[in-house]
């Protein structure tokens, strides 16, 4: 007989956190969705940076999604979009803005982003986004 508190209980498997890097030049909007996410039961941050230069550590921290804000402080997300697309192709990255939505969400699926959220469609839709983009690395 098997009893209640065994592993094979699939009630009480540990939920597999998926990992998320943030990348966000500004401290509270990049603090909002650090908390934002971790308090999801099946996400984490596993890293952050407020621009481009800082995002080395995306390939070791074992990132499974990357969230970039498309304006960062001396650089571009757009870049980082197209670099991760070659050093890493099927690392689903996610662009955000609150400039000019429609064209900068078309500039980022240009440039190979996976998924696109609007910073004033707020943490829920992003979260949502999130797992979206990670379904479809799951898939493809």
């Amino acid at each position: 007989m098997i009893s209640p508190s065994s592993s094979s209980n699939p009630a009480q498997a540990p939920v597999r956190k998926r990992r998320v890097f943030v990348v966000e030049d500004h401290p509270l909007m990049r603090r909002s969705i650090v908390e934002a996410i971790d308090r999801e039961p099946d996400l984490v941050t596993c890293g952050q940076a407020e621009d481009r230069p800082e995002t080395r550590a995306i390939a070791s921290v074992g990132a499974d999604v990357v969230l970039t804000d498309l304006q960062l402080k001396s650089s571009s997300g757009l870049d980082l979009i197209k670099e991760l697309r070659v050093c890493l192709p099927a690392l689903p990255v996610i662009a955000t803005t609150m400039f000019d939505v429609r064209r900068n969400e078309r500039l980022a699926r240009e440039a190979g982003a996976t998924g696109f959220v609007a910073k004033g469609d707020g943490p829920d839709r992003m979260i949502a986004m999130i797992r979206e983009a990670l379904s479809k690395g799951e898939q493809g």
